[in-house]
């Protein structure tokens, strides 16, 4: 699903996104975009929605379907392998955010991946955000945000507090967490940049270990020049997917960005992985070390784990710690974790009826335009009459997302 994420780039790079309501616009005139994409940069998830329940086993819209909130779809077959066989008898837990800390104080630059179907490896980010804050950590580079160059490009550095998120800042800013904590990241003072492989840097047509080559050397040579270099004395969080904060060759040999960054600018972050311990109970199978790891210790919240030989989960992803989540039960219908968040309230909304069609209730922050990134969101079967959301203290418009459009229910402040 990385092409979706990167023809959506391609598009907005040769579209330019105008400020305002137009950006939202053109997305939907723009050219290099999928049609899911279109839909997305026009506000639409209904449409999608109703596409994963057409083709529950699609692989390819499970990225989506954690734009929505479907877990249960999204987190399908996401599980992972093996990790570690480490002996857990002589182990010991940690509090993930509490540990990530501590080893963070003597970096410049700490990364945090994830697995692009798992909504809940986005908020982490958020936590993470706020707990890296007070130790200096000001720019929060992401491999996701737009790097594209010109007049008219979308440009996330300009994103301030309070302002209205541009939607093709990023692909999977269309999932409401995601966007949440890139709101938060600039509320706590937080600047933003961007690192990915322009387009100008690609080989047309190359794809597999031939496109990897090619592109983790460019992210670590922009990351240098935009990111480290004009800013000589900032610290960085960085997030990115996957392999890409692997320090380590993977099985084919190849070097990903820390690794290209540790030999081009000698610079070490911390690389935090979570994308490759699952950890997606209640709603899909975890691999078996992360299934042992959370039977012997039972955490409450997330933790790293120490064995004899080193942090259980980090080696095999290249990387210094490994995150384990463990498992929470849904919330009125919604994720246990979001509605655990203490910088969230809980909103019941009453919603009109009756209805022969499922509907989303959504809730846009009031300085947003009409086609935006909702704050949070929740899918209504035809008989429910109410929606059960959790925001940040904030004002608010709701609405419900209908096949016909966009139908305004009420402003709220929470």
């Amino acid at each position: 699903m990385d092409l979706t994420r990167r023809s959506m780039t391609a598009g907005l790079a040769a579209m330019g996104a105008p400020p305002g309501l137009a950006w939202a616009q053109a997305a939907s005139q723009a050219t290099g975009l999928t049609p899911q994409t279109r839909l997305f940069m026009e506000s639409r998830y209904l449409p999608i929605w109703k596409a994963i329940r057409e083709k529950p086993d699609d692989p390819g819209l499970q990225q989506m379907a954690s734009f929505i909130g479907d877990e249960a779809f999204a987190l399908k077959s996401a599980a992972q392998g093996p990790l570690d066989d480490l002996p857990l008898g002589a182990a010991a837990a940690q509090d993930a955010v509490a540990a990530i800390v501590e080893a963070a104080r003597d970096r410049r630059v700490v990364m945090l991946n994830e697995a692009h179907v798992a909504s809940r490896h986005r908020w982490f980010l958020a936590r993470l955000l706020r707990a890296l804050r007070p130790l200096g950590f000001e720019i929060l580079a992401a491999e996701d945000f737009v790097n594209a160059r010109g007049p008219g490009a979308p440009d996330v550095r300009t994103f301030k507090a309070g302002a209205a998120l541009n939607p093709a800042f990023g692909y999977y800013l269309h999932d409401p967490v995601y966007g949440e904590a890139v709101r938060e990241a600039a509320e706590l003072g937080y600047r933003l940049a961007a690192y990915e492989q322009r387009r100008d840097q690609r080989q047309a047509g190359e794809t597999g270990a031939a496109a990897i080559a090619r592109r983790e050397p460019a992210q670590a040579e922009n990351f240098i020049a935009d990111v480290l270099t004009p800013n000589p004395d900032a610290r960085v969080l960085v997030h990115c997917g996957y392999a890409h904060l692997r320090k380590t060759p993977d099985h084919r040999g190849l070097l990903w960005f820390v690794a290209q960054l540790r030999e081009k600018a000698g610079v070490d972050p911390l690389c935090v992985s979570q994308a490759y311990t699952g950890s997606f109970a209640p709603h899909a199978a975890d691999p078996p070390m992360t299934t042992a790891v959370l039977e012997r210790f039972k955490p409450a919240d997330s933790i790293v784990v120490r064995g004899p030989d080193g942090w259980i989960g980090a080696k095999p992803a290249g990387a210094d710690l490994a995150v384990f989540h463990p498992p929470v039960a849904d919330v009125a219908g919604r994720p246990g974790w979001l509605a655990a968040d203490p910088t969230r309230r809980r909103l019941e909304a009453a919603v009109p009826g009756p209805r022969e069609a499922a509907v989303i209730v959504q809730a846009v922050h009031a300085v947003e335009p009409d086609l935006a990134i909702p704050a949070d969101q929740q899918v209504l079967a035809p008989g429910a009459t109410s929606a059960v959301l959790f925001l940040r203290p904030g004002d608010y418009r709701l609405r419900l997302e209908t096949e016909a459009g966009f139908v305004p229910l009420k402003s709220v402040t929470v």
